[in-house]
Formats: C-alpha cells, sequence, structure tokens
C-alpha cells in the first residue's frame, strides 16, 4: 500500500484501489508526484483501476490532460467513482473529449464499479 500525500494506493484482487485524499485542485505537479507513486506500485503490471475521486473539487486542464494522457500507462480499465450529478457530466464530459485507449466509465455508486472492472483482471 502506498499513503502519499494526494491519494492512497493499493491493489486487491486483481484490481488498483485509488483514493484521493481531500483535495481543492490537482495541478500537473501534483499529477505526476501521483502517477509516479502509481507506477511503482505496480511494478510494470497492467491493472484494471477503481479510481475514487469524491474528496477531489477540481482539477487544472495541464493536470487533467497529463492524467488521461501520461497517467494511461499500464492500465487496463478505468472506473471512476464520483459523488454527485455535477461531477458526474463533468467527469463524462472529459472522457468524451480526451478518449481514453482502455475502456472508462463513470460510476456513483462503488459496487457497480467494481463490477465493471471485474471483466478486465
Amino acid at each position: 500500500m502506498v499513503d502519499g500525500t494526494y491519494a492512497k494506493m493499493w491493489i486487491s484482487d486483481g484490481i488498483l484501489f485509488f483514493v484521493y485524499k481531500e483535495i481543492y485542485e490537482i495541478n500537473r505537479s501534483m499529477a505526476k508526484e501521483i502517477v509516479s507513486q502509481r507506477l511503482q506500485l505496480q511494478n510494470e503490471n497492467s491493472y484494471p483501476i477503481f479510481c475514487d475521486l469524491r474528496a477531489v473539487t477540481n482539477a487544472q486542464k495541464e493536470a487533467r490532460d497529463y492524467l488521461a494522457i501520461e497517467g494511461a500507462y499500464m492500465t487496463k480499465a478505468l472506473a471512476l467513482l464520483v459523488k454527485d450529478d455535477h461531477s458526474m457530466a463533468i467527469t463524462q464530459l472529459f472522457i468524451k473529449t480526451s478518449s481514453p485507449a482502455y475502456p472508462t466509465r463513470v460510476f456513483r455508486d462503488k459496487n457497480k464499479a467494481l463490477l465493471f472492472l471485474q471483466d478486465y483482471k
């Protein structure tokens, strides 16, 4: 398990769990640190990723772009957990415009998110 400055990460049952800590706004340097920690934890193994974004308020465009491109390395599939309809709409729009190279979906229900990732283990 990694308990970083911005997120907690661990691997369980073939899924990488990624839970952001309370952050008002993610910037590019934060995004780089987060991706670096995740890749160290993964140790050159690809995983489906469960990412809990509920404690994040905002992310700068440069951070979002970094996470979508460089941050996509070693990702089989991505389930994003958000807290409300507003976050859901913004995140879905971002996915549509960034066109990730792996299956990506947004959820408000943790169990549905984990079910989605089962096929990618």
